[in-house]
């Protein structure tokens, strides 16, 4: 996913909101879970849990070495570095606010929402890829017109694995997610495994890394991606498959009809918001 990890880090900086300063404590995280509800429990929000191939980390801004003590003792986390830093916006997430993505499906960048539906939280300290974007409520609306209860369904360039989630959510039979981007991958793992879901999460680029074939694909990419990802599509998908694209501008429509034309697919639905266009697709 394009500029993926550079994108979650700016969010997760934040802004200066004054010229006060504080300490930023890196510390490894056995228990990443454990460690956000403590946080959480004390109103405490200047925190970003991290995941990454070396393993969990939290990054706690603070002048309480209290705090620090308290984690390592609890939770056993470890102090790797600290430096002085500029005081930031570490409420900026509080602007987020839990939205309806699906009918019954809630999207909660707070960790605060309570309602009788299916709610999928998301990280308070990213808010990039949280769901909220154009191209993803509507690759999620015909992911949710088209999904059928036994599907195995096929996330490509999942990023922080939403869609996947959704999909797991709605009780699908199978979802495996991949995205070329080491970062996003990790992430979406962290993601899926606060959600409770099983996903075969896995680094490929498009395709390369994917065996088997699949009732529905879903794919929220850019246009060029999604003409690539139309010209192999047959590796995976059988006769009555749907494919699900979005990432689409209005002003890429005919090419990407043209790419759907080559293929020999039939538009089953087209969907259209703000200026992003998706499809929903079908094999014969």
């Amino acid at each position: 996913m394009f500029r993926f990890a550079e994108l979650c880090q700016e969010n997760l900086r934040g802004k200066p909101v004054s010229g006060r300063k504080t300490i930023e404590w890196l510390l490894t995280c056995p228990d990443p879970e454990g460690v956000e509800e403590f946080l959480l429990g004390l109103n405490f929000f200047n925190f970003a849990l991290e995941a990454s191939e070396n393993g969990n980390f939290v990054r706690v801004y603070t002048n309480d070495e209290g705090l620090l003590e308290r984690l390592r003792l609890q939770f056993g986390c470890e102090l790797i570095d600290k430096k002085l830093t500029q005081e930031r916006d570490w409420f900026l997430y509080l602007r987020l606010k839990p939205f309806e993505i699906v009918p019954n499906v809630w999207i909660d960048p707070t960790h605060r929402f309570r309602k009788n539906a299916i709610v999928i939280k998301m990280k308070p300290s990213a808010a990039f890829g949280t769901g909220d974007h154009p191209t993803t409520k509507l690759a999620a609306r015909l992911m949710y017109n088209h999904l059928k209860s036994k599907d195995r369904v096929l996330d490509v360039g999942c990023g922080t694995g939403v869609l996947a989630i959704i999909a797991k959510k709605l009780g699908v039979r199978k979802v495996v997610a991949v995205d070329n981007d080491p970062v996003a991958v990790e992430i979406a793992k962290e993601f899926a495994r606060r959600n409770r879901v099983q996903i075969d999460i896995k680094l490929s680029d498009l395709l390369e890394n994917v065996s088997g074939t699949f009732d529905l694909v879903v794919a929220n990419l850019t246009t060029n991606l999604v003409v690539s990802l139309l010209k192999q599509i047959d590796r995976v998908t059988k006769a009555g498959s749907r494919i699900i694209v979005s990432g689409i501008p209005r002003v890429d429509d005919e090419k990407v009809k043209m790419a759907v034309r080559e293929k020999s697919l039939q538009i089953v639905e087209e969907a259209e918001l703000e200026d992003w266009k998706a499809f929903c697709l079908k094999t014969y």
